[in-house]
């Protein structure tokens, strides 16, 4: 590095001139880098659950509907509208089909015919019953005794209507809004495809609507609830990166003191964070929205180098020329700065490890950020240092003057260092003792936010009477989607109160029961009605429902080939090879707990399907968000031990004892130890997107303490003050630009991501608390201990970084 820094200042231009072209040639790849917003690209490609979406996906044109909601007009007046809107939006080519309409004549016509053996025998004996009371209510002689009077025949219309009966129109209650399904042709993880979509629905809607004044239109669904979530993280991200490389800028200007040091500092950070993305588009082609707010943290590690090379090349100034000055400057902390450096990536590979797909992401992008952000700082720095001291060449061959005289810090009584000591283990104790009641975020709604699309889909929901994206399942044929849709009715009849879904529904549903139990009852029916009584037939108050059961009995048995269109279609795939099964659920599943009761009869449903021989594939993005809670469930844990036992061994290789590495990262985790009590103060929980900060936090605390221990032992015994004073200076500002890159995230819209910001902040403070507060104080008082330490010298100790009246050496820019 001696060599390295004498280049640096003798050829700056040259240096410079090298690092633009590859920061130009990364800048062309990193701009091809895109954003996948989709939960889907958080799991592996091979994951069975990916696999079953994509596959059922291309079967069934694409996941969920596009919602159209018509209103400001009269019920007519909207089905006209629906009538002329349907075939166009069919004609586009993002559209599969439009539901709004049902033929139900043609179920209320063969009605019989869909109902089992069972039901049809209910039917025959409350015809009976009926009959019979007729009869008795025509004797003069007949006084009624009992207190509950046989069934209406509307209520045995009712009771005996075939399951899968419709309503005509899909309209709420009163009539004043009228719903258009329409099926997409694509998924909505895919957000171009799902932008194209809604923009052209809306303008076929709207041109329609032209013709039909008061009508007015608005859209949820699927596919309108990604592409707003996307556009409000997109937006999220880009003012927090914004956001804090304007802070980080102030605190580098406020602690330099210079414009000039914006460029030392910030420019380093930028080729880093350029090469960084480069490699991230040709390793894995996009972010996520895991890894989208990386920027934001590497920003805050990688100014950390800069600062560190730029207050202590200020310091050197004092004392050396700018040649001598950039060389001790960068052989002081350049070692310093390597370790941090190994150590920050050897914690960020520990995500590598987890079986779930964005922490595994993260970890290789943030690992090699932090390495590329320390390269740069160190092969452009100097020569950007050199740059700006040549801006005023006649003061390059002299030390700088001081412009006020040097002072001895205060100094802390020993009392006072173990007050911090006992303080902070007392801290700790609390905060195992509250660790357990943190808890996991269970609403993955409060992750995503409120917003136009979401209370629309409520509301729909709500007129209707069910949800209106359900659980699709693809079978063979549709003889197994019978068979596997009366074993989930068999399998959730077991499960009560608990079970997932209110309603499933098959193209069985539709078809007439067969079987001679069936066949039997109907012609049992059949001669109950030949056998009626002329007096029944005579009735005027049984007369109509007798000629409605005399059409219904004369119905002829159908096909799949002769049901309507817009129900044949629903369960039918694109190919033609394969029928689903529609499972609607009872209740939202973005409370954990129903998710999980999900997944688990998931399970369980592929047990016993199984064990008959029925094989099938499920379409539900919530299959993924549950897997993406199991495995952050089952990664979490292991990868922050594991990221833990990477710090300690990169430390115990870098200082090369395990004493010392003990002695520097025993603080650092006493530090986080604290994060539970903090967690549980503020009253924050962890969920799956902020649980990525953790290891993290691991990288941003080791920083501090290894440079502060590092410059002790580069200034040897007794220097501890003035250690604290200029490094554990530079680390607080440090400390501060770490804060800020996370800090952003709290302007953040999105709550789950404005939820790493608030883990952050809290992990920051108390890492701070362990290597800038605690780390020197137990420094302080092994040095106090050994042996010939002035024991009887009043209030020797060491003065901490918020004790001190920090001079012009420390706060001048390069």
């Amino acid at each position: 590095m001696e060599r390295w820094a004498l280049l640096s200042y003798r050829r700056p231009g040259r240096v410079l001139a090298c690092v633009l072209a590859v920061a130009l040639l990364a800048g062309l790849l990193a701009s091809r880098l895109v954003f996948h917003g989709s939960f889907v690209e958080l799991l592996p490609a091979e994951t069975q659950e990916v696999r079953d979406l994509e596959a059922v996906s291309q079967k069934a044109g694409g996941d969920g509907y596009l919602v159209l909601r018509a209103r400001g007009a009269d019920p007519e007046t909207l089905r006209r509208f629906a009538h002329t809107l349907a075939p166009r939006l069919e004609a586009l080519e993002e559209v599969r089909y439009t539901e709004f309409r049902y033929d139900t004549h043609f179920f209320k016509d063969r009605a019989l015919l869909l109902l089992s053996a069972e039901q049809l025998r209910g039917l025959r004996k409350d015809l009976e019953s009926v009959l019979e009371a007729e009869k008795l209510a025509a004797n003069p002689l007949y006084v009624q005794l009992e207190d509950t009077p046989p069934p209406s025949l509307e209520e045995i219309a009712r009771r005996h209507a075939p399951r899968a009966a419709l309503s005509e129109y899909l309209t709420s209650p009163d009539g004043s809004e009228l719903y258009l399904f329409v099926k997409p042709s694509g998924v909505a993880g895919d957000l171009v495809f799902a932008q194209r979509l809604l923009t052209r629905v809306q303008a076929t809607s709207a041109e329609v609507a032209r013709d039909f004044p008061g009508v007015q239109t608005d859209a949820t669904g699927a596919h309108v609830l990604r592409l707003e979530e996307d556009r409000r993280m997109r937006q999220d991200l880009t003012r927090s990166s914004l956001l804090s490389c304007a802070i980080a800028a102030l605190i580098v200007v406020l602690s330099c003191r210079r414009i000039t040091s914006l460029l030392v500092v910030g420019a380093p950070v930028g080729a880093g964070l350029l090469v960084t993305f480069a490699v991230a588009q040709q390793t894995i082609g996009y972010l996520n929205i895991i890894t989208g707010f990386l920027v934001a943290i590497l920003i805050g590690l990688g100014i950390e180098y800069g600062l560190h090379l730029a207050m202590r090349y200020s310091e050197e100034r004092r004392q050396f020329p700018a040649g001598a000055a950039l060389r001790e400057a960068v052989l002081g902390t350049w070692k310093g700065a390597l370790t941090s450096a190994c150590t920050n990536a050897a914690a960020f590979s520990a995500l590598m490890l987890a079986e779930f797909e964005a922490f595994a992401q993260f970890g290789w992008i943030a690992a090699v950020g932090v390495m590329l952000t320390v390269l740069a700082t160190y092969l452009i720095g100097p020569a950007l240092i050199t740059f700006t001291e040549r801006l005023r060449p006649a003061r390059a061959e002299a030390p700088l003057p001081s412009s006020r005289p040097h002072r001895e810090p205060r100094r802390m009584p020993r009392g006072a260092l173990v007050g911090i000591v006992v303080g902070v283990g007392a801290l700790v104790a609390w905060s195992a003792s509250v660790a357990g009641r943190i808890g996991f975020e269970p609403d993955m709604r409060k992750l995503r936010g409120e917003f136009a699309a979401t209370k629309l889909d409520d509301r729909i929901i709500s007129q209707l009477g069910r949800r209106h994206s359900p659980t699709v399942f693809l079978t063979q044929d549709v003889a197994q989607a019978g068979q596997l849709a009366t074993t989930l009715r068999e399998l959730e009849a077991r499960h009560g109160e608990s079970r997932t879904f209110a309603e499933v529904v098959s193209l069985s549903d539709f078809l007439p029961r067969t079987g001679a139990d069936v066949e039997a009852e109907r012609a049992a029916l059949r001669a109950f009605f030949d056998e009626l009584p002329e007096s029944a037939r005579s009735s005027e108050r049984l007369r109509p429902a007798l000629s409605q059961l005399e059409t219904l009995l004369n119905a002829k048995p159908f096909g799949v080939e002769a049901l309507p269109t817009e129900v044949r279609r629903r369960f039918t795939a694109l190919d033609g090879e394969g029928s689903f099964v529609l499972a609607f659920k009872r209740e939202s599943l973005s409370d954990t707990d129903a998710l999980h009761r999900f997944g688990d009869q998931m399970v369980e449903l592929r047990e016993v399907a199984g064990a008959k021989g029925l094989q099938f594939q499920v379409l539900d993005s919530n299959l993924i968000a549950y897997r993406i809670f199991e495995l952050v469930k089952l990664d979490g844990p292991w990868l922050l031990l594991a990221a833990g036992l990477a710090v300690f061994a990169m430390m115990v290789v870098s200082l090369r004892s395990l004493r010392r590495a003990g002695l520097v990262a025993g603080p650092l985790f006493l530090g986080l130890a604290c994060l539970p009590a903090a967690m549980f103060a503020y009253g924050l929980k962890l969920n799956f997107i902020n649980a990525v900060v953790l290891p993290n936090l691991l990288a941003i605390a080791v920083d501090n303490a290894v440079h502060l221990y590092h410059r002790y032992r580069e200034e040897g015994p007794g220097s501890l003050p003035h250690v604290v004073r200029t490094t554990g200076v530079a680390a607080v500002v440090a400390t501060l630009s770490n804060a800020a890159g996370y800090g952003a995230l709290l302007t953040a819209g999105h709550p789950g991501l404005r939820s790493i910001g608030e883990l952050a902040l809290l992990g920051v403070a108390c890492a701070t608390l362990g290597t800038t507060v605690l780390f020197p104080a137990i420094l302080a008082l092994l040095e106090r201990n050994e042996p010939g330490s002035p024991e009887e010298e009043e209030e020797d100790a060491l003065s901490l970084p918020f004790e001190v009246e920090t001079d012009e050496e420390t706060q001048s820019s390069v």
